[in-house]
Formats: structure tokens, C-alpha cells, sequence
């Protein structure tokens, strides 16, 4: 690794941990080019890297919030869909505004907004991202679990071709663990384990997931996986501290 990619990966850093990022890593997307080709229109040539960020969501209010609940009515639905979600983009224009300034292309992926709304996809999965990252394993809820927050964090994904020091991906399956699989309302998930090569639809369906969220707020896969609870995540660490860059 060269002096330089170094230090400016350690700048990058600095720069969003100052900004209020509680998770920060580095993919390098070409070893899983053929599974995130089908993802979205994008070029790898242009865009080999993705700079993955992750905001915790406040654990008050996802133990406390009412998943049948009107949705217009959550206060969870706020926090995640509002006030994170919004924070995660202006974090991304952040970074994605300073590695413009130091030479470098960029490009920004909203965080929540679907690329193509028939196919409920975006033009990459910021999970995808933070699993090549190395900052957490996607488990049978397809949600991105890591360490420190489980799957209780979102993330956003600034693509770019700053040579940056890149993280790897985590390989910790779900194992018997069924708890969001059992509590799914409308039986979105398979209770597959995730394989980079299989197509979404092998693990969960998106339609009876989103379907059902037109009304609910929900999120019972994120308050029922026993890896973001608070008495069984890691403890010990520093938030800022657990990253993979």
C-alpha cells in the first residue's frame, strides 16, 4: 500500500467520523463485478471503489415503536425515513464533495430512493457496500448486521475512483437463528443465507415487504434480531473505532 493512498484514506476517514459517521469502510467492487452488474447502469471502469457510511439508529426508539401502528403516526418511521435517511445523504454529498476536491470522480447514491421503482432496486445495494466494505455480513433478514449496531444502522454509498484502502467482506452466516423470519407479518423471507451469486428473491420478496409498509412502519426484522440488541451486541468498543479503514 502506498504512502499516499493511505493518507488520503485516513483523511477520508477523519473527515466523515467528524462528521457525524458512526461507521465508515472502503469496497472494492471489482472482485464481485459480475453479481453487481445486475445491480444498476453504472461503470466499474469509472467507478471501481464505494465509500460506504453508516448512522446508527437510536435504540429507544426501536424498541419502543408499534410496528402495526398508522405509518403517518411513527415516530420510528420519522426517525429512520426523515431524520437519518436525510443526515446519511448530506453526509454522502460531504464526502462526495471533498474527494471532487481533491481530483477524483464521484457518485452519490441517494439513500433510500429506488433507481428503478417496477423492480424496487437501486443502482447498488448499500448493504452490498458495506458488506464488501468488511463492516458487517448480511444476514437472512438482508439487512446488514454488524458488530457494534447489528442490523440497528442505515447506510449510504459514494462511488468513486480514489484509490482508497478497501476492508473485505465479513463471513458470519445467521446459522439456526429464524427470529425475523418468524416475526415477518407477510412471510417476506425465505430463511436462505445470503450468497453473493443468488438473486434477492432466493432470500426475500421485496414486493410483500414494501407492499405492506405502505401503511405500517414495521421494521419488526430490525427491533427482533438478537445481534443489534443492546444487552448482546459487542460492548466494550467505541463506535468511531469499529471500522475497516
Amino acid at each position: 500500500m502506498t504512502t499516499s493512498k493511505k493518507m488520503l484514506t485516513g483523511k477520508l476517514r477523519e473527515l466523515a467520523l467528524g462528521k457525524g459517521a458512526d461507521l465508515v469502510g472502503v469496497a472494492d467492487l471489482e472482485p464481485s463485478r459480475v453479481f453487481i452488474a445486475s445491480q444498476g447502469n453504472f461503470s466499474l471502469e469509472r467507478f471501481p471503489y464505494a465509500v460506504s457510511l453508516g448512522l446508527f439508529l437510536n435504540d429507544e426508539i426501536v424498541e419502543s415503536h408499534s410496528p402495526d401502528e398508522p405509518r403517518r403516526d411513527s415516530l420510528y418511521w420519522f426517525h429512520v425515513y426523515e431524520v437519518v435517511t436525510r443526515a446519511l445523504d448530506q453526509l454522502g454529498y460531504t464526502i462526495s464533495r471533498w474527494l471532487s476536491d481533491q481530483g477524483f470522480r464521484t457518485f452519490p447514491i441517494p439513500c433510500s430512493t429506488p433507481y428503478n421503482f417496477q423492480k424496487l432496486e437501486g443502482i447498488l445495494s448499500h448493504k452490498l457496500a458495506a458488506h464488501l466494505a468488511g463492516l458487517g455480513l448480511i444476514g437472512k433478514n438482508c439487512l446488514l448486521l454488524t458488530d457494534r449496531f447489528g442490523p440497528r444502522v442505515r447506510f449510504i454509498t459514494v462511488l468513486t475512483d480514489a484509490p482508497l484502502q478497501t476492508g473485505s467482506p465479513i463471513d458470519k452466516p445467521c446459522g439456526k437463528c429464524r427470529v425475523c423470519i418468524d416475526v415477518c407479518p407477510v412471510n417476506a423471507f425465505t430463511g436462505k443465507e445470503f450468497r453473493p451469486e443468488d438473486p434477492r428473491q432466493v432470500r426475500f420478496d421485496a414486493f410483500k415487504c414494501s407492499e405492506y409498509r405502505k401503511d405500517h412502519p414495521c421494521g419488526l426484522c430490525v427491533s427482533s434480531c438478537p445481534r443489534g440488541k443492546p444487552r448482546t451486541r459487542q460492548s466494550g468498543a467505541n463506535p468511531k473505532d469499529l471500522n475497516r479503514i
